[in-house]
């Protein structure tokens, strides 16, 4: 009999313990947020975690462009030009509070962005050029960001890092066709790499 009370008792403060520690828990964070990387390149994240380490996932558009251009209609001289890429990320990022409401953050990136453009001259016996690109990487994530009221999130980061270009262009004129292949690594930073955001915060 005593040693089936011992047994009860240990089970129960297991149970209890079990659940004062789940009451205790910290509230997971979500986040959600646009960001800007130029004057015509945005994106959204999403990222969720906690108040040390967020998972992260990133949408962006990348300078979408439609031009038209002519001249006198005796002329018939038309230029289009249709340019879009668009890309994503996922990765992780460490932060270390600075100050309450101030964050240094550091982690990694791993994704890819495409690219494609157009272009038709009639001017040039009807010439036409088409490109596109593929380029995957992986990347440092080094920012701040500045929490207002516990929702608001500012930041600022550059990704500086390794990706590999794979591009390929046709043009079409007199009838024929001309393509052309290339690629390269590259390492450290482009036009693309710095990027400013505003995101709202919430936990669960």
């Amino acid at each position: 009999m005593k040693t089936n009370f011992l047994y009860l008792t240990i089970a129960l403060t297991i149970i209890v313990s079990g659940l004062s520690a789940q009451e205790t828990k910290a509230p997971r964070i979500h986040q959600a947020g646009i960001q800007f990387s130029s004057l015509n390149s945005f994106g959204v994240h999403y990222k969720t975690g906690n108040e040390k380490t967020l998972f992260r996932v990133s949408l962006v558009s990348l300078n979408t462009l439609i031009s038209k251009t002519w001249g006198k209609p005796q002329d018939s001289i038309e230029i289009k030009t249709n340019y879009y890429g668009a890309g994503f990320s996922v990765g992780f990022e460490k932060q270390v509070r600075l100050v309450s409401d101030f964050a240094f953050r550091w982690g990694f990136d791993a994704g890819c962005n495409y690219m494609y453009q157009k272009n038709i001259n009639s001017e040039s016996a009807g010439m036409e050029s088409s490109n596109w690109s593929v380029n995957p990487g992986i990347y440092l994530i080094l920012g701040v960001s500045y929490t207002l009221k516990d929702h608001f999130v500012f930041g600022a980061e550059i990704a500086p890092g390794i990706s590999y270009t794979f591009a390929k262009q046709k043009i079409f004129i007199n009838d024929n066709t001309i393509e052309f292949t290339g690629n390269s690594f590259n390492f450290g930073l482009n036009s693309n790499s710095a990027s400013l955001s505003v995101a709202y915060r919430f936990g669960k």
